[in-house]
């Protein structure tokens, strides 16, 4: 991808979670905090002591889970520095933590690419679940997540493996204009080698380095709300290649290709880095 496409996209990146902020974990279907589940499973036991970097957190959803996940809250809680480049989620996490009071959480603005306000040696976690690919620099990215680990610290990364609803979406459209150009805007994150070599060029060394498969379900049970979160706007940098009237039959085929699946529901995997300092 030429840098000018990368710019682009990363534009692209910006107004699409700026329009989803507030209505991202649904527009999502929960894929992103089951996987966040499955990912704090792998990773050492976060405690009182911790420092966490909830990287590219979104609404927070990582660092929410930390928290549910916490068997004995009276015996405090870790400390969160939640950052996001999108204004917008940062914004909405932010209204989160006040609205539930939660304590030791920091939120701001902060481009994954340039964590240069942190020291050297900062987190015993550092955790980026699906941000990576909208890293304006990703190497540089997992450069200063590598910087900003203690030693023996640990970083977790997770990149779609396998998007279905990706796949899903481009049935969709060959379905409405067959033989148009297939859209898929992170392909090359879809594979474990471009995955460990943006790690291993950040810094960390490859047998520190694993990457496990986590999966998990996008559900088509209520139909009406699939064919509604499929409509929205979550998708409607898809829509670029079909003129005003195939744009207008989106939501009938969208339903129709629903149908079709007969209730079986859209399959998620994940590759999860886990990458020790």
């Amino acid at each position: 991808m030429s840098k000018s496409s990368e710019s682009h996209l990363i534009s692209e990146w910006d107004a699409h979670f700026t329009r989803a902020a507030t209505t991202y974990e649904k527009q999502s279907a929960g894929v992103t905090r089951r996987i966040s589940q499955q990912l704090l499973a792998l990773l050492p036991p976060i405690t009182k002591e911790s420092i966490v970097h909830d990287n590219a957190c979104g609404p927070g959803i990582v660092s929410l889970d930390i928290f549910a996940g916490e068997e004995k809250p009276e015996a405090g809680t870790p400390t969160i520095f939640a950052t996001d480049f999108n204004a917008a989620m940062v914004k909405e996490f932010q209204r989160i933590v006040d609205e539930k009071s939660l304590k030791g959480v920091q939120v701001q603005v902060m481009d994954g690419s340039d964590l240069s306000a942190f020291e050297d040696g900062k987190f015993t976690h550092s955790i980026t679940n699906f941000g990576m690919f909208a890293f304006p620099d990703p190497v540089k990215g997992a450069a200063h997540i590598h910087r900003t680990l203690k030693p023996g610290g640990v970083a977790a990364i997770t990149v779609w493996k396998y998007p279905g609803n990706i796949y899903f979406i481009n049935e969709i459209l060959q379905d409405i204009h067959p033989g148009l150009d297939e859209w898929f805007p992170i392909r090359h994150w879809t594979e474990e080698s471009h995955l460990r070599d943006v790690l291993e060029k950040g810094g960390f060394k490859k047998e520190n380095i694993e990457i496990t498969v986590l999966k998990t379900i996008w559900s088509i049970e209520n139909l009406d709300e699939v064919v509604e979160l499929f409509s929205g706007s979550f998708f409607d940098h898809a829509k670029g290649g079909l003129s005003n009237e195939e744009k207008a039959s989106w939501s009938d085929v969208v339903r129709k290709k629903m149908i079709e699946r007969n209730g079986k529901g859209i399959e998620m995997i994940a590759w999860a880095a886990v990458a020790k300092k």
